[in-house]
């Protein structure tokens, strides 16, 4: 796609970026280390970048989040991993809505995701605060695979609406996530300065839970054909695109395959290491 048609593509669809391959690619590595990196010493995986200096790794209920630096390129990073074994999570996914926030009572949220995030949530808004004390031009980027991508969702929102940050400075990354929660909250979600959602193929993971139950997936989803060689922007400022991922609805998005590889790189515990 040529530089004119994709910044007419952006006009046109709200997106709040323009879409950065090669950015997409190091969220991505980070997204991925998560799952191969359980102590700060380990920091030499495939996909370990030398710039990124690893300051702390929560663990907690099955939860696992890097808080990290990039020197060289200015970022305060957060990691989630996903879940250890993606298809006994998708079978027991919870599905029920939680409004756990005073202020924004129309937002609600998956329970089980809200749950999650509540493992680690203190000493990750403490790290983050630290951080950007000490750094305050450092964007965060947040980051995550599957439920990695979940978690890093409500922490996008969590960090703006809550704690106070400036939407500007965040930089929202996931690869196969699930929807987290209802329309007020895409709505919320769209002020976030850069959020790119990005999906692969017939992935089963980004089709759960079902739309009927009150769940939309946020902006900007950014679609790569099953070779990973090929990408759409899609239209879902308003609406999911249904030439997007959810071109596969009803019955065929249940690849497990597709959600673990992304941009051909192998996902997960048993992934690129």
């Amino acid at each position: 796609m040529n530089p004119i048609s994709l910044l007419l593509l952006i006009s046109l669809w709200g997106c709040s970026a323009i879409y950065d391959e090669h950015f997409n690619q190091y969220a991505l590595n980070v997204s991925q280390a998560a799952y191969c990196v359980s102590s700060i010493s380990e920091w030499n995986c495939y996909t370990c970048s030398d710039s990124i200096e690893v300051m702390d790794l929560i663990e907690n209920g099955g939860v696992r989040v890097l808080n990290a630096l990039d020197h060289e390129n200015e970022k305060i990073i957060i990691g989630f991993r996903g879940s250890s074994n993606i298809q006994n999570w998708v079978d027991n996914i919870q599905i029920s809505h939680i409004s756990p926030y005073i202020n924004y009572d129309n937002v609600s949220v998956d329970k089980g995701f809200y749950k999650a995030l509540n493992y680690v949530k203190e000493p990750l808004y403490k790290n983050i605060d630290s951080m950007m004390q000490s750094y305050p031009n450092y964007n965060i980027l947040i980051t995550g695979h599957s439920l990695g991508g979940a978690l890093s969702t409500i922490t996008g929102f969590e960090i703006v609406y809550i704690n106070g940050v400036k939407p500007e400075k965040i930089e929202l990354i996931t690869f196969g996530s699930p929807r987290v929660g209802n329309k007020a909250f895409k709505q919320y979600m769209q002020s976030i300065g850069l959020s790119w959602r990005t999906t692969h193929y017939y992935d089963i993971v980004p089709h759960v839970p079902e739309e009927f139950l009150d769940y939309i997936h946020i902006s900007q989803e950014i679609w790569y054909n099953e070779q990973n060689n090929g990408y759409k922007i899609c239209d879902d400022e308003y609406s999911e695109d249904d030439s997007c991922s959810n071109s596969c609805a009803p019955t065929k998005c249940t690849s497990t395959s597709d959600h673990l590889n992304y941009i051909n790189i192998s996902m997960g515990n048993d992934g690129l290491c």
